[in-house]
């Protein structure tokens, strides 16, 4: 399908109008202001110092991603400083280095000087492929190689219509239809088609001078996550130190060379755009950053904790920087477990469950090996620590990795290292009833724990009762404990070189004009 044209192309294009012809004026009305010093991209040097503040989340999805493009994960902020040098009346101004995944929609311009006003802003969007670019010089002059009857030919014109193939207005007044061509060249291309995005806007001045702006806008590519080194202490008891950092991922494509950086531990709700483009890409560089000697300061943000990194720091592209978040904290108290956790899902059903499959699994079950600590200033720690990943060690060795989530203050942290070599559990389901009249359900399980160690162990079982919200265990070989609202959990003592058998039996209840 051939693109249409306006009236005024196509009378330029039959008319073979020449390479040399102005192109269109951006704002005939708005002249284009000088930048004291030049307007630069984050990519170099800013005018000042920029505020860039990014939010935890979509760390792990952003590590794979190898090209910067509009809605990619992550989410930042930026606040980049601006300055021009403005005529009286209106100007035009614009910032390149704009980062492939801003939300340009959302991007604000604000004048710091008096008289001056912002009237309007408009983005140009890189080019995304050849479409882009025929799209854009449809009424300018292209040369196009292509074959015919085994020979190689060039033809020179005004480009017309694009689509199934290339239309041409040749200087002789020919209209000229190309099927299939090797390749075609754009006349002055690099002034007619924009080589980056870019950001412009119309400036009214009271008068003329030098004016500051401040260019704030969110964008994609740039996550954190924390990283937690967790050490035991060799001897009796159980104290650990431990070592908190963050890991800020950059792949949008721009550096940030001179930028003062927040970390937000907090995922706000955001609205995920209808479609994606395809941008430049960039190279990869994963870069380390030494640790800063100064820890960030910890505040809070709305529902959030945010933490600012003393001085600046540079954030490049395709890098990981390590940026410390508190000092090393030793002595905290903390308790060995093994843990069997039956799974089963973790939400409340809107009625009762009759399915039997609802039970978790069963048959042989891990029994990981935990480290839980109270974070409480009673146990020598007590601070929200932000979502991300934690190394286990004991002494030299190394126990295992751990996946945690945002734990706020008071809360338990539990670090689950690794399977137990010499613990094994198996699971299994002895009975299940269904009483309509009664409204009851009544599930009964038998969980055999064996220990292989020359030593005596206690592992802690967690059953997930997922069928309703109204449950009680009526009886137990080891009493039970409320550990939640869908679970409950056993202490249990198996023998060196032993096992322990646990059985119980839970029954549900509905009230009455509840419908399973």
């Amino acid at each position: 399908m051939h693109r249409s044209l306006s009236l005024l192309a196509v009378a330029c294009a039959l008319a073979g109008c020449s390479s040399e012809a102005p192109a269109p004026a951006r704002d005939a009305a708005a002249p284009a202001a000088t930048p004291v010093p030049a307007p630069r991209g984050d990519s170099d040097e800013p005018t000042g110092t920029t505020r860039l503040t990014v939010y935890s989340g979509d760390y792990a999805a952003l590590a794979g991603v190898d090209i910067a493009q509009p809605g990619m994960p992550g989410y930042a902020l930026v606040e980049r400083p601006l300055h021009y040098s403005l005529k009286e009346g209106l100007n035009t101004v614009s910032a390149t280095g704009v980062p492939p995944a801003i939300d340009a929609e959302a991007a604000v311009l604000r004048a710091q000087s008096a008289g001056v006003t912002v009237e309007s802003q408009r983005y140009v969007a890189p080019l995304t492929g050849s479409g882009d670019v025929t799209a854009q010089v449809i009424g300018q002059r292209v040369t196009v190689e292509h074959t015919a009857g085994g020979a190689k030919q060039t033809d020179t014109g005004t480009l017309v219509a694009a689509g199934e193939g290339l239309t041409l207005a040749l200087p002789d007044g020919r209209i000229k239809v190309i099927r299939e061509y090797d390749s075609f060249s754009v006349i002055d291309g690099t002034r007619l088609l924009p080589q980056h995005a870019e950001l412009q806007w119309t400036v009214r001045a009271g008068s003329g001078g030098d004016a500051d702006f401040v260019l704030s806008y969110p964008m994609g590519g740039l996550a954190w996550r924390a990283e937690y080194l967790a050490t035991i202490a060799e001897g009796e008891g159980c104290r650990l130190s431990l070592d908190g950092a963050a890991m800020v991922a950059n792949r949008a494509g721009v550096t940030f060379s001179d930028a003062s950086l927040t970390l937000v531990a907090g995922e706000p709700n955001r609205v995920q755009p209808e479609r994606r483009y395809m941008a430049r890409g960039y190279a990869q560089d994963a870069v380390a950053a030494a640790p800063a000697p100064e820890m960030a300061v910890r505040r809070g943000s709305g529902e959030y904790h945010a933490y600012d990194v003393p001085g600046t720091t540079a954030v490049r592209a395709g890098s990981t920087e390590r940026v410390p978040l508190f000092a090393r904290v030793d002595g905290v108290a903390c308790e060995r477990a093994y843990v069997v956790d039956a799974g089963g899902p973790d939400w409340e059903p809107p009625r009762p469950l009759l399915d039997p499959g609802f039970r978790g699994e069963t048959g042989d079950l891990p029994v990981t090996a935990a480290v839980s600590i109270q974070n409480t200033e009673e146990a020598g720690l007590g601070q929200p620590l932000p979502a991300g990943r934690a190394r286990v060690q004991e002494g030299g060795e190394f126990l295992g990795e751990s996946t945690l989530g945002h734990t706020p203050a008071g809360a338990e942290l539990r670090f689950e290292v690794g399977t137990a070599f010499d613990l094994t559990a198996r699971r299994e389901a002895t009975g299940f009833n269904v009483d309509r009249g009664g409204r009851t359900i009544t599930e009964s399980f038998a969980i055999t724990l064996a220990n292989a160690k020359d030593t005596d162990a206690t592992i802690n079982v967690v059953e997930p009762l997922p069928r309703w919200s109204d449950w009680e265990v009526v009886s137990s070989s080891v009493p039970a404990e409320r550990r939640d609202a869908r679970h409950a959990e056993f202490t249990v003592a198996v023998p060196a070189g032993g096992e322990t058998r646990l059985t119980y039996t839970v029954r549900y209840r509905w009230p009455e004009g509840v419908t399973p």
